[in-house]
């Protein structure tokens, strides 16, 4: 290994091995510490976060018990110690499933745990209000300009379900839709890795390091408006891909990213990758602006006259997205205040403890490893990184998106709207995976990804675990 790749891989053992200890002293902290990072507003007495769940990204590990969660912490503490400095030797890896046929079967394998670990409760998010409010009989919740098809698609599920056998809530419509989003999203991944891979260990990580995010809590039966955008996401990325080798139509990614606008809005934010796509197709392929720009402009405004359509027939249309349904939660505020927090809503402003520790939070529950591995290619292989139109695509997208988390201002806090915010996950940990494959030889390759994998995969198992234990409101 060359000097640059031992400094990234003993930067990344270490910071493993911290971010372990931390789950550790997790529950010996003292409450107190809340009132350092978070103003009163937000964890005292009349506030949304208990002030033990200051540290609310890496908070779930407390529900193991104690002997578990040492065993557990001292196993892959060892694992990552022996990754980090130890000799590695000659590992032989499974082949990755390049087939279709066996990546159907894989994705259909990877479904029952999808099912089995779904949440059961509605704590986070609109959860309650969407779980409830499509089933209660004065309500009956189908139009909704937050999320309009994603509501729209389970209030009809929800209702055959009611007709058929008799369900109370949403909750099986959600569990059923997310679950079956899930085994999609491994087929996609599969795709991907075995395109953007060149061996079975580029593979190997390219699929690990993005199937072990936190974000896939999302696919476990998860109640709310981020999983089916988050499916949409990933076949963008995809088929992005494609485009930037010369091997698909811009029609495709336009598509569908049209569709995941449809589905939420915030997906918006990744119009500018796609923008370069069809730049990049008139530059360099020599195809007709026109062609280009019908490509981009014609799927989104098809797909937006669509949704503006069915909103009105449903008695929701402009009025109400202009009024009370207007974005920015319940008091229609987009972004975090710079200078003074005075809404009903909001707890601290863009430069403050606060914010930080809920960012901070938000990267350790979804994507650990993600920003700080980018940090390090590019100090250390910033000459070696690909230039190419991947390269552009994805770090597009993945600025975009971190500039939604870190301005956009959630109504709840940071816990209660970690989901809005994980869908940054996907295009940075898609770019920083990518990097890592084509920076690192393949002894680095296979420590670095080792110990992004193994890590990450303790924290999201314990995570999704900690969904399926009952949670009732205060």
């Amino acid at each position: 290994m060359t000097v640059a790749e031992r400094r990234l891989i003993r930067i990344l053992t270490l910071y493993a091995l911290a971010l372990l200890g931390l789950h550790l002293l997790v529950s010996r902290l003292p409450a107190d510490l809340a009132f350092f990072w978070y103003p009163e507003k937000l964890v005292g007495p009349e506030g949304r976060l208990a002030p033990a769940e200051w540290l609310w990204g890496i908070y779930p590990y407390v529900y193991l018990a104690r002997w578990l969660q040492v065993a557990l912490a001292v196993g892959a503490g060892a694992i990552t110690l022996w990754l980090g400095f130890g000799r590695v030797g000659s590992v032989t890896l499974p082949r990755f499933p390049m087939r279709a046929r066996a990546q159907v079967l894989f994705a259909l394998a990877s479904w029952p745990w999808f099912w089995l670990g779904r949440t059961v409760h509605t704590r986070w998010g609109d959860a309650y209000i969407l779980v409830k409010g499509i089933a209660h009989p004065d309500v009956r919740l189908m139009f909704n300009w937050q999320a309009p098809l994603d509501t729209y698609l389970h209030a009809h599920l929800f209702r055959l379900g009611e007709r058929l056998w008799g369900w109370q809530d949403a909750m099986p419509a959600y569990w059923i839709l997310s679950s079956v989003a899930g085994a999609l999203a491994v087929w996609v991944l599969l795709r991907l890795a075995g395109e953007v891979g060149r061996s079975h260990l580029e593979r190997w990580t390219l699929f690990g390091v993005t199937a072990t995010l936190g974000t896939m809590q999302l696919f476990f039966g998860y109640p709310e408006n981020y999983t089916l955008i988050s499916l949409l996401m990933l076949v963008f990325f995809w088929l992005g891909w494609r485009v930037t080798r010369g091997e698909g139509s811009l029609w495709g990614p336009s598509i569908v990213l049209a569709l995941a606008h449809g589905f939420h809005p915030s997906t918006l934010f990744l119009q500018p990758a796609l923008w370069f796509l069809a730049w990049r197709a008139w530059r360099r392929e020599d195809e007709p602006l026109w062609r280009g720009l019908t490509a981009v402009i014609l799927p989104p405004l098809v797909v937006g006259g669509g949704v503006l359509a069915l909103m009105t027939a449903g008695g929701h249309g402009l009025d109400a997205f202009l009024g009370p349904e207007a974005p920015g939660g319940g008091d229609h505020r987009w972004w975090v205040p710079l200078t003074e927090a005075t809404g009903k809503w909001e707890y601290y402003t863009m430069f403050s403890r606060g914010h930080l520790m809920d960012i901070l939070n938000e990267q350790w529950l979804t994507q650990p490893f993600t920003l700080l591995t980018l940090i390090l290619l590019m100090v250390f292989f910033w000459r070696n990184l690909p230039r190419d139109g991947f390269s552009a695509f994805m770090a597009l997208a993945a600025v975009a998106y971190l500039f939604l988390i870190v301005t956009w201002n959630p109504d709840y806090g940071g816990q209660r709207d970690w989901d809005l915010f994980s869908t940054a996950a996907w295009p940075a940990t898609l770019l920083m995976v990518y990097w890592m494959t084509r920076a690192l030889r393949p002894e680095a390759l296979l420590r670095a990804g080792g110990v992004v994998v193994l890590n990450q995969l303790l924290y999201t198992a314990i995570w999704v675990w900690s969904n399926t234990l009952p949670w009732e409101w205060p």
